[in-house]
């Protein structure tokens, strides 16, 4: 009976705090101790609603059975859930001298600047006294004590007691925001009442228990700005948006992102902090945004950016999942990054990096799935192993490519020392030189270039018009087509000036007329002005920045053609020149290379010329003789 007298307590004491007359009192102690006799005669000595349901329709008399049975509602409330739901319980309207002065000042304002009836005003008064008296029955003294902990616990109250929950809070957050008006009431208890309705709150204690550890530490150092603060940049933000040319998507989606952040942060007590925002982010972002987490999470991207240099930085991308080198072993990452400092110090260039490091990380990632703990415990035996299981490279250059750089990274441990001299000699290198047929654009492909670029029409195809032309009749790489400046095109002299991004080489290409209409046509009505971007192709929707690597293949396959492969436009080029009489200097010239090594394979499509290449087998010394059907 320990468990009943307790939760009896429970029971009676919340009546007494939401203020229930005496005779509902005495009636409910009645129940009780009914109750209490019943259970104690029976054998089990438990409370049953079942049972005790049943006891008040056969022994209590008519006039007593419903206050009885509410009382037994109450008791399997608080065995249930510890506390008595809101759909038994009563708010009866006593507030305070504090609470009333604040609740008809509202009403007088809102009869001065609003057209509302008298049932309306009245039904107002009812909600808003229900929720005053709510607050000052659960410890809020006045307005000033009313907390995020007391709005949930009448969202609670609301959503268990009436069918009419959503327009109870709409009033009441209506109030809470002429409170904040007035300086009665932070900003937050008004956002959070109306996000609290769709259930678009979160809390502390609603997170896992090693985020709450994060989140503790980082603040305790945390020298960011508070929550009010972040509030005030919202609208700023936002604006930076509206004038950076985003779509009203975007503009739309980013203060209610940046709202819901607000609310964790300001019911907390938290400072804005980039590692509190992820950790938070990744265990609520789900449940808040669903489908839309994505552009949440660029829109959080996008404000840290803001926050951090005083400005929106489009192009800038976090990382949000760890890739193979952050889950390698310490002693192996602090390794390669020195491999990769001494190849800087090198000289040489980003993407040749990238890939020094892509294979260090592939040799270090199987040494310590293998066990290895240490670069001193690596043998030849090992090595070879690695190259036995990477099969991922399937011709003989690709694989001599892969392990030329391995080896390097070998031999630069070799020289510090770390794994024994001599252990790269176990990767085996080599291959042997071969000459292939050249693939170009079949003539389809070209003709399918032309049809599109005349049928050029939306702002997409435009765009893709200029970067095809220019892919067909300069025969740049989509790479320095990509970042083409307006300023490299000179008009006047019918020209295009770059520097090559693969060599470093400054190349001047002729540029025809069909070439310049098209590219004119798209400056003149698609290209955005006044961007801060010298880059002639940008993106048609904000971010206005540069189009990214991929944007001259899609043009291609938007186009119609029967591949993607960019670099086919190129070499069509080459062959289409060569074919046109051009010699081979000059042909390599136009394609800016810097010698005529490469251009020679192109000879080999020229069809018409080769034919006068043949040689007879009498002026080679090579005779037929004693073959079939020869004498």
């Amino acid at each position: 009976m320990v468990n009943f007298k307790t939760n009896a307590e429970i029971v009676l004491s919340t009546l007494e705090r939401y203020r229930y007359g005496p005779r509902m009192m005495a009636i409910s102690r009645k129940c009780i101790d009914d109750i209490s006799c019943a259970l104690v005669n029976r054998e089990g000595q438990t409370f049953s609603t079942e049972h005790a349901l049943k006891w008040c329709d056969s022994s209590v008399p008519g006039y007593l059975k419903q206050p009885y049975k509410m009382t037994i509602f109450r008791l399997n409330d608080v065995y249930k859930y510890g506390r008595v739901l809101g759909n038994h319980l009563t708010i009866y309207a006593q507030p305070s001298e504090t609470f009333l002065a604040v609740i008809n000042e509202y009403l007088d304002e809102i009869k001065l600047t609003g057209n509302y009836t008298a049932i309306h005003l009245k039904n107002i008064r009812h909600v808003v006294t229900q929720f005053c008296c709510f607050a000052q029955y659960n410890g809020a003294e006045s307005h000033g004590d009313i907390g995020y902990d007391i709005l949930d616990d009448y969202n609670s109250f609301l959503r268990e007691s009436s069918r009419a929950f959503k327009i109870n809070e709409g009033l009441v957050v209506c109030f809470l925001e002429y409170m904040n008006t007035v300086g009665k009431c932070p900003k937050g208890l008004s956002l959070y009442m109306h996000y609290t309705e769709s259930d678009k709150t979160s809390r502390l204690s609603d997170l896992s228990a090693s985020a709450n550890g994060i989140i503790t530490s980082v603040q305790k150092n945390c020298g960011g700005i508070s929550a009010d603060e972040f509030y005030e940049t919202i609208t700023d933000f936002t604006d930076q948006l509206k004038k950076s040319g985003y779509s009203r998507t975007v503009t739309d989606s980013v203060p209610y992102h940046l709202t819901l952040l607000f609310l964790f942060l300001d019911r907390e007590g938290l400072r804005y902090d980039r590692t509190t925002v992820e950790v938070w982010f990744q265990e609520e972002g789900k449940r808040l945004f669903k489908k839309g987490i994505l552009m949440a999470r660029r829109t959080y991207e996008m404000y840290d950016d803001y926050i951090r240099e005083g400005a929106l930085m489009p192009s800038h991308w976090w990382k949000h999942r760890e890739n193979m080198f952050d889950r390698l072993p310490s002693w192996s990452m602090e390794w390669i990054e020195a491999f990769l400092s001494t190849k800087e110090k090198e000289g040489w260039k980003e993407n040749t990096i990238k890939m020094y490091r892509v294979c260090a990380v592939s040799f270090c990632s199987f040494i310590a799935s293998a066990g290895i703990g240490a670069f001193d415990e690596i043998t030849p035996r090992l090595v070879k192993e690695y190259n036995a299981w990477d099969c991922r490279h399937k011709t003989p250059e690709a694989k001599n490519a892969y392990n030329s750089r391995v080896r390097k990274f070998l031999i630069f441990l070799e020289m510090n020392g770390i794994v024994p001299t001599g252990t790269h000699y176990a990767l085996p290198h080599g291959a042997a030189g071969r000459e292939v047929i050249v693939e170009v654009l079949s003539d389809e492909d070209m003709s399918a270039i032309e049809t599109y670029c005349e049928d050029a029409k939306t702002p997409l195809q435009l765009r893709d018009a200029a970067m095809l032309m220019l892919l067909k009749e300069t025969g740049l790489r989509s790479c320095d087509v990509a970042r083409l400046r307006v300023t490299d095109i000179d008009w006047k002299q019918k020209s295009i000036r770059i520097i090559q991004k693969k060599t470093g080489v400054e190349h001047l290409h002729p540029m025809s007329t069909k070439m310049g209409n098209q590219i004119y046509r798209y400056i003149k009505e698609v290209r955005q002005k006044d961007t801060g971007f010298r880059e002639l192709f940008l993106k048609l929707k904000a971010p206005y920045g540069p189009v990214g690597r991929y944007a001259c293949r899609n043009a291609m396959e938007r186009a119609g053609l029967s591949t993607g492969r960019t670099h086919l436009a190129r070499k069509s080029f080459a062959s289409s020149t060569l074919k046109s009489g051009a010699s081979i200097v000059e042909t390599a010239e136009l394609l800016g290379h810097s010698d005529t090594s490469s251009v020679h394979k192109y000879t080999l499509l020229d069809a018409e010329r080769m034919k006068l290449c043949p040689l007879s087998l009498a002026e080679t010394g090579l005779l037929l003789e004693g073959r079939y059907r020869h004498d």
